[in-house]
């Protein structure tokens, strides 16, 4: 029954995909210009577990068969072949986008997401060619392959994101995008729609003249900030209603693919092979976002570990650098040490604060280790705090080497050896 509830809904929501795409452009090919259908397909595919697959590629056949006779006036064995052509296509493509399990919005499963999009839409151009030639055999095969392949990998690149950016998706009453964010993605998006009605809602010739391909890239950037600035879920949303604000534009004769047309509609499945590119671009470019934010999570997460691991034994971290001696103090040194910790940024000015007699020996101790003669060393010393105090500090260096087997760096561990005594 479940399989069932899935059929049904993939199939009626191809079929509402495939009549707002024939509503946004049409060309004098037998592949519908723009095909937003199949990314309906392509979106149910990778959000189901593999065991739903049958009941969303069954919905998937029976709606594709009824829009190739409604659409295409093919009798019932045609049909079939085109409702087959879309089963094994898109199919394809979401066995390629699943391989190995990634997340699609990871880096690894994005570029899986678009290899399977692109293959899937040219094997389904290749299949079709063959149904026209049987079908239609005095079209232009290449055109045809041309029009289907395009319009089949914009519709998956543009829906799919989509659809996996709102999964799970719940309305929240807090801790959403900050309102200043949100204006600022707005007004990014508002100047991309300036920008693409002025260069796409016009003859290019008429106004642009030579410079009408060069001004079509300018809205794109202005878009990847909207991206930027509105996250996974606006940022899907803006990509794709720009995308077919450009379509759109084009099919009415605007902007500079509609400069010059082997047959009627050509413009809009050249168009797509440029926006396509726009939206592979802005997969890839949130794939790394994500990528980076979450190794940004994940070594936090270290820090803090590290951070509390070293404050439940009582020691504190500094790092030095080999060459200059500058130095990076741990979380809790303050804790430790007081202000005074924050005015020793090198190691020099770190010595200052060491008792005069043992001064010599703790620069020793720290140069043999940074020259590499010595991988370590241990040693107590005293410390003079600014509130006159004396502590007593046990110190554990170690060097780390670069690739080139030169000591670049000093770590030392302190904790306190003693308490503090006043100042005599």
């Amino acid at each position: 029954m479940q399989q069932t509830r899935l059929a049904v809904l993939t199939g009626v929501l191809l079929l509402l995909a495939a009549f707002a795409s024939r509503a946004i452009a049409s060309a004098n090919t037998e592949a519908t210009p723009v095909w937003l259908a199949s990314g309906v397909t392509f979106s149910a595919l990778l959000l189901t577990q593999r065991g739903w697959w049958p009941g969303v590629l069954t919905g998937a056949a029976a709606a594709s068969g009824i829009w190739g006779i409604a659409a295409h006036e093919l009798t019932f064995g045609p049909a079939l072949v085109f409702a087959a052509i879309e089963v094994v296509s898109i199919g394809t493509a979401a066995w390629i986008a699943t391989l190995g399990h990634h997340d699609p919005e990871s880096l690894t499963g994005a570029a899986l997401l678009v290899a399977g999009a692109l293959v899937g839409a040219a094997l389904g151009g290749i299949l079709a060619v063959e149904l026209w030639r049987w079908q239609r055999p005095h079209l232009d095969m290449f055109v045809e392959w041309r029009a289907w392949s395009f319009s089949t990998a914009l519709g998956l690149l543009l829906v799919t994101p989509v659809s996996l950016a709102f999964r799970g998706f719940r309305l929240r009453r807090s801790g959403g995008m900050p309102m200043t964010q949100f204006l600022a993605g707005g007004l990014a998006f508002i100047v991309f729609i300036t920008c693409t009605l002025l260069v796409f809602s016009r003859p290019g010739d008429a106004h642009f003249a030579g410079a009408a391909a060069t001004l079509a890239y300018t809205p794109m950037p202005v878009l990847l900030i909207t991206v930027i600035l509105w996250g996974p879920c606006g940022g899907t949303l803006a990509t794709l209603a720009g995308a077919l604000l450009i379509i759109y534009c084009t099919a009415h004769g605007g902007g500079p693919f509609a400069v010059f047309e082997d047959f009627p509609g050509e413009a809009v499945v050249e168009v797509q092979g440029f926006v396509m590119v726009w939206a592979v671009v802005f997969i890839m470019g949130r794939a790394m976002a994500e990528a980076r934010i979450a190794a940004l999570r994940h070594a936090h997460a270290w820090q803090l570990r590290y951070a509390r691991t070293l404050d439940a034994v009582g020691m504190i971290s500094v790092e030095y650098d080999a060459h200059t001696g500058r130095a990076t103090w741990g979380e809790g040194a303050r804790r430790m040490f007081g202000p005074v910790v924050e005015k020793a940024y090198s190691l020099d000015e770190w010595l200052d604060k060491v008792d005069v007699g043992e001064r010599g020996l703790v620069q020793a101790a720290w140069t043999a280790v940074a020259r590499g003669d010595v991988s370590g060393g241990e040693h107590d010393y005293g410390v003079r705090l600014p509130d006159g105090s004396r502590v007593r500090v046990h110190e554990r260096l170690a060097s780390i080497r670069g690739a080139d087997g030169s000591v670049e760096q000093v770590v030392g561990l302190l904790r306190l050896a003693d308490e503090a005594t006043p100042d005599v």
